[in-house]
């Protein structure tokens, strides 16, 4: 036995790194109850694992805070007295290991999701995530125990992939942030994590989008082929409008005043977060009255026949995909602000018929919406491509 073995009154680095005698050693009176204990191991070393004694509830329990040397005194003091604080604010630190990765992402998930526009596709983003990368790796550890090396199996399946590579690695940073704030565990290690990868290229994938010469064609197909009506009259919309996916998808018909011509977005389902006016062309008023069929004002405009629900994204993108149609459903903006380009239409009123908020000391002074102007302008172009 070393010299060093003898029992301190209180634990130090040297202690813990030399002793060779198996027995538990405490932290002294101001540990909150930790201690080290050392046992030997089958092949002739020393095992030396941490626990930490504390009341919960009037009950006197152990709770296990790692091993020496990945748990160094420093840190294992740390823990301990987070477990004491917990105790004194009322809550349950074993809770920290009941809580698996799945559990805080679930809850982040929860927490946001009132806040994510209903026409965006975050919180699916959010949940196909936790489905096909998070369940399958560190979905069912405790949230505390993940560490950086368990992150980095994480992207190491989804790093030739550079835009999921980097919404992951966000993701998992905000559920272990998320974890923090709740006490269930101290640091975030995503960012050692990524730093343990190969650099990313950037690299910009713009929404494929049709020459606008070819959209009269293009929808012609949709017209003549045998999708749901409610699907072809909205990516007809889509085209006429130049409006977003999920603007059309989730559009409810109280937001429209065919009299006037003028579809109203309401804030709370605009990407900028501001009220929107489009006005309607002459081809986009038949549209919707072909469309209207008897329907509620509060209803969906373009419901799925299946569910009586707004239908995905993923429904206009496959028939275009089915027709040959070279576009995405956001692709259809870019056809309408080339046409723009070439038909010298002013900068301004192009960027405002796509709703673009203007930034700088220029969009402190554009108030107008320019909603006549843009009427005609959306005349001009349903003309085209009629």
């Amino acid at each position: 036995m070393s010299s060093s073995s003898s029992r301190p009154k209180v634990l130090t680095a040297a202690f813990v790194r030399t002793i060779n005698r198996a027995g538990r050693y405490g932290d002294g009176r101001g540990g909150h109850g930790l201690s080290l204990l050392v046992k030997p191991t089958v092949n002739g070393r020393w095992s030396k694992t941490w626990a930490q004694r504390i009341r919960i509830g009037g009950r006197v329990v152990s709770l296990g805070l790692g091993a020496y040397p990945a748990v160094s005194l420093a840190l294992a003091r740390e823990r301990a007295l987070a477990n004491r604080q917990a105790v004194e604010e009322g809550r349950d630190p074993r809770r920290r290991h009941a809580v698996t990765f799945s559990d805080a992402m679930v809850s982040v998930i929860e927490l946001h999701r009132t806040n994510w526009k209903p026409t965006s596709n975050t919180e699916q983003s959010w949940r196909s995530l936790l489905a096909n990368h998070i369940d399958a790796t560190i979905g069912p550890m405790p949230v505390a125990e993940v560490a950086a090396a368990d992150v980095v199996a994480v992207l190491d399946r989804v790093w030739d992939r550079p835009e999921l590579a980097r919404r992951t690695a966000q993701r998992i940073s905000t559920t272990m942030k998320y974890a923090m704030g709740r006490g269930l565990r101290e640091s975030d290690p995503t960012a050692a994590a990524v730093a343990a990868m190969p650099k990313l290229r950037h690299r910009t994938n713009h929404q494929r989008a049709l020459h606008h010469s070819d959209l009269p064609y293009a929808l012609q197909m949709v017209r003549a082929s045998a999708a749901a009506a409610a699907t072809k009259l909205a990516l007809e919309l889509l085209a006429l409008t130049a409006t977003r996916p999920g603007e059309v998808r989730c559009a409810t018909w109280d937001e429209f005043d065919l009299d006037t011509a003028v579809w109203t977005i309401p804030a709370a389902r605009y990407k900028t977060s501001t009220q929107f006016r489009v006005p309607l062309s002459k081809r986009a008023v038949e549209v919707l009255t072909e469309a209207r069929n008897g329907t509620t004002v509060d209803a969906l405009v373009f419901p799925s026949p299946v569910t009586g629900r707004a239908v995905s994204e993923n429904t206009y993108v496959k028939l275009l995909r089915d027709l040959d149609i070279p576009s995405s459903a956001h692709g259809l903006r870019a056809t309408f602000r080339s046409w723009c380009s070439d038909a010298g239409v002013p900068r301004d009123l192009a960027e405002m018929a796509l709703g673009h908020a203007v930034a700088g000391v220029e969009g402190a002074y554009a108030r107008s919406d320019m909603l006549e102007r843009r009427r005609t302008l959306m005349q001009q172009w349903n003309d085209y491509i009629a």
